[in-house]
């Protein structure tokens, strides 16, 4: 462990760097499993590749969890763990269509973070195509990561979602699911990628299918 840093009062951000002889290689958007000791769980690369031989995720504290007891209150910089990876088919695909978008709620960001930084670093094939990425929190605390929309590489929409906070917010309320179908978008002409609960993946499978999307054009990783 190289860095812990608290996000919240229920996410971490855990650095880890790699033996400088390590090879370790990945597609953004992919995840590994964390082993320590006999234990091991699941966690999306939230860092894109090729980043100075560390990785980075998104870890969110679970009640009773035996990794998030180690995580919350045990772990500490230079701890040794052992990694299982690269594993997941949740990466972008090059495609025809001109709009991707990206849902996530909680840590789901994370390997939509590494996708979007990743494609700022080299556009090359999606430099023509519009980003739509979706946050859904409940309060503003919760919203991990912001995209930076400000780059002239590729064109990102962020819209940020919250479903409690009531003061001092203008923004989307609700579900990222149906602040998709307020925005237009030609879902015919879309590619939908979706990270985080498995009720928000399932509630928007069924709500996009229903408003045109392809169910080809559905990638999901909850």
């Amino acid at each position: 462990i190289n860095a812990i840093e608290k996000m919240n009062s229920d996410v971490l951000k855990i650095i880890f760097r790699l033996p400088p002889t390590s090879n370790f290689q990945f597609n953004a958007g992919q995840y590994v499993n964390l082993i320590k000791g006999t234990t091991n769980r699941s966690y999306s690369i939230a860092s894109k590749p090729n980043t100075k031989n560390q990785l980075e995720f998104f870890i969110k504290k679970y009640e009773n969890g035996l990794m998030s007891k180690y995580w919350f209150e045990e772990a500490k910089v230079n701890d040794l763990l052992r990694i299982e990876g690269p594993l997941g088919s949740f990466f972008l695909r090059e495609s025809k269509y001109e709009h991707i978008v990206f849902l996530a709620t909680g840590t789901g960001i994370a390997p939509i973070k590494s996708i979007l930084e990743s494609l700022i670093e080299q556009p090359s094939n999606f430099s023509k195509k519009e980003f739509w990425v979706f946050v859904g929190a409940r309060f503003k605390e919760d919203l991990l990561w912001n995209p930076d929309v400000r780059n002239d590489k590729i064109k990102i929409n962020y819209i940020p979602v919250l479903s409690r906070q009531v003061e001092d917010w203008s923004g989307e309320k609700g579900y990222v699911q149906d602040s998709v179908l307020k925005q237009k978008i030609d879902l015919e002409n879309t590619q939908v990628y979706a990270c985080g609960s498995n009720q928000m993946i399932q509630s928007a499978k069924k709500l996009l299918f229903e408003n045109s999307l392809c169910e080809n054009n559905f990638f999901s990783d909850a």
